[in-house]
């Protein structure tokens, strides 16, 4: 079945939505029945790895308060995964931090006003500086991005180029209608007015038709998927998660970046405890991204998001929880019948969880000494550590646990062993009755209990979301290459581009830096030298193609970090040192005539197909776009190469607390 004849079924009403995608994502399913009229919907069938889902009269029903929206259905991979929290400028140091158990709290960051004096709390460092150069915007432009909306827009570049989706991919992630660069965006933010410091300064009213700030991150990053701005208090992020899966086994988008930010500027918004933080996540349907190369940092299998209206909202994790493991396929022993007439359930007991392979749940409280009270990011700093260690199976110090610890996978009866898993929750289960947590020192949970319960009310105003996250599937590894030693090897073309010229020297810099440090071709127990084809493939690939320009033809990756190294100490355009050639094309004006021409296309396929590396370096360098006619995939192993290196630098500040420009 071709894509036309999917589509011509799909539109004439003969076969449904999800059978559709699943087509035209290439995962065949077992069955694609028509549609009947007034047929009812059947239930898909379990995967293969998952427990048996209940029988008939046991299958879990809408609890009383908990939203029926539940994601259930298809799997879907982190398959892009950034961040900054306070004291940790990347998730290397995020979880080192977590490793030592670090309190983050500090004292108010130089520069801004504080509501009192003395107070500490959990802050970002620089959150004023921007690079409006990466993103091609002048200083009128980025004043009208206020403070968070900076900091997610930088956040979601890293995330898109550390899952290789910057660059020709990202042109290739269609939607079923074949719309490209579909991309949804779900963005969770704070109030406005944490976004900028009491200056005294008058604020005018916001344009009608001002739109949100996951409709400008969309159109700042160019991404044509649904657009959706969600505050539900701590639980945004969650919540934004939830409604990406949704929107991903709808078929409406073929990935979804999903971020949130909070700031504390502004002195109303700043009490002890308060924290900050932004982070954002890609995610892509699971058969999708194993099928495309993609590297999996964790699979999320199902979410639970609800309120309890004016229920007392006591039982509801435990409902979300339940409502989450059933979405998910996973029923844990000894918990009993859910529906309507079943009455209130309260926590699943420890046992049961971890007999489905649930080891661990992260929330507000277990992130508290990182984060503090973080607001619309609470949920992402969980997410992040539970991403962290699922991904080096290990246990960071908890409630449970006064120190890390190896993380062993449980097994079934029969001895199968089971995928580690967690639960993500905001706001998480009750705090136990003995001593703080570990993990949570009591100036910072204690505080924020203080804070959230002083009006009779909790911080998230009872909204509350859950989700199971689970490791990565294992990759089979790649055999060994036999083929001739790697100098004697073909010559690869390697292409680099930046926003400035000072950008690319950094960015070339950050590259040799990391090639160098794994090329040690896996002794001592690091990690293994990177085959120099798939470097080659995924800067070609993963990256997004900018004004600034740099070729080289290198046959080792030693050769390439040379290179780069010598660009670096020594940048400008024409021949470089080791043979490194670029070009500044921002004064250009414009791409060559030849470029967006389908002979050209076919040329350049050509000399791709031909090996002719130094007509590919001069169309590069001209201000050509030769990797746009290069395949996708397959292609060599993924591989994660160090980010763009960003140039921020201090603006004026974006618009006021209502979100007007000042």
């Amino acid at each position: 079945m071709d894509t036309r004849e999917i589509l011509t079924r799909f539109k004439g009403g003969t076969l449904r939505r999800e059978h559709a995608v699943a087509l035209l994502a290439g995962m065949s399913p077992v069955v694609a029945p028509p549609v009947v009229a007034g047929a009812p919907r059947p239930d898909p069938p379990p995967a293969a790895d998952r427990e048996p889902l209940p029988g008939p009269g046991t299958s879990p029903g809408p609890g009383p308060g908990v939203g029926v929206g539940d994601g259930a259905g298809m799997p879907c991979a982190v398959v892009g995964i950034q961040g900054r929290f306070p004291q940790a400028g990347d998730l290397e140091a995020f979880w080192r931090n977590g490793l030592q158990g670090r309190i983050a709290e500090a004292a108010l960051p130089d520069g801004r006003r504080p509501a009192c004096a003395g107070w500490r709390g959990h802050f970002l460092d620089g959150v004023e500086e921007f690079d409006p150069d990466l993103f091609g915007l002048d200083a009128r432009q980025a004043a009208g991005l206020d403070l968070r909306e900076r900091l997610l827009a930088q956040s979601a570049w890293q995330t898109l180029e550390s899952a290789g989706y910057a660059g020709a991919r990202l042109e290739r992630l269609t939607a079923p209608d074949g719309t490209a660069r579909s991309v949804g965006v779900y963005a969770a933010l704070g109030p406005a007015g944490g976004a900028l410091p009491g200056t005294g300064r008058r604020h005018t009213a916001p344009p009608d038709s001002r739109p949100g700030p996951a409709a400008r991150l969309s159109r700042l990053l160019d991404l044509r998927g649904p657009s959706l701005s969600v505050d539900s208090g701590d639980s945004s992020f969650l919540t934004a998660l939830h409604l990406a899966l949704g929107g991903l086994r709808a078929g409406e988008c073929a990935a979804a970046l999903v971020g949130a930010v909070e700031l504390r500027l502004h002195p109303a918004c700043q009490r002890p405890g308060a924290g900050e933080g932004v982070a954002a996540v890609l995610l892509k349907p699971l058969a999708a991204a194993r099928a495309d190369g993609d590297r999996v940092h964790a699979v999320i299998r199902s979410s639970a998001v609800g309120h309890p209206g004016r229920a007392a909202a006591g039982p509801q994790h435990g409902l979300l929880v339940g409502r989450a493991l059933a979405a998910a396929g996973l029923r844990p022993p000894g918990t009993g019948p859910q529906g309507p007439d079943a009455g209130p359930q309260l926590e699943t007991p420890d046992a049961g969880l971890e007999a489905v392979g649930v080891a661990l749940e992260e929330s507000s409280r277990t992130v508290a000494a990182l984060v503090g009270d973080a607001g619309a990011v609470t949920g992402a700093a969980a997410l992040v550590r539970a991403v962290g260690q699922l991904r080096h199976a290990v246990l960071l110090a908890g409630p449970d646990r006064p120190a890390p610890a190896a993380w062993e996978p449980a097994r079934r009866d029969d001895g199968t062993v089971l995928p580690r898993r967690a639960l993500v929750s905001v706001p998480g289960p009750a705090a136990p009755a003995g001593p703080a947590d570990a993990a949570a020192p009591a100036d910072a949970g204690d505080t924020a209990d203080a804070a959230d319960t002083a009006d009779g009310t909790d911080g998230t105003e009872g909204v509350g979301a859950v989700l199971v996250v689970e490791e990565a599937p294992a990759v089979p590894r790649a055999p060994a290459r036999t083929g001739p030693p790697p100098g004697t090897r073909p010559a690869e073309l390697v292409l680099l581009s930046a926003a400035t010229p000072a950008h690319l020297a950094a960015t070339a810099g950050r590259l040799a830096a990391g090639l160098s440090d794994n090329d040690g071709g896996g002794r001592d127990g690091g990690p293994a030298a990177p085959d120099l084809a798939a470097v080659a493939h995924e800067l070609r690939l993963g990256r997004a193609v900018l004004r600034c320009r740099l070729a080289v033809t290198v046959r080792t990756v030693a050769e390439l970090a040379d290179a780069l190294a010598g660009f670096a100490a020594q940048p400008g355009p024409g021949t470089g040192p080791a043979g490194v050639r670029s070009a500044d094309l921002r004064t250009a004006a414009g791409p060559p005539l030849i470029e967006g021409l389908e002979e050209t296309r076919a040329y350049v396929a050509a000399l791709w197909q031909g090996g002719r590396l130094e007509q590919l370096t001069r169309l590069w360098l001209a201000g050509v776009d030769v990797c746009a006619v290069l395949p996708a995939h397959p292609g060599p192993a993924a591989v994660e190469l160090p980010a763009t290196v960003l140039r921020p630098r201090p603006l004026e500040s974006g618009p006021g607390t209502d979100g007007a420009p000042q």
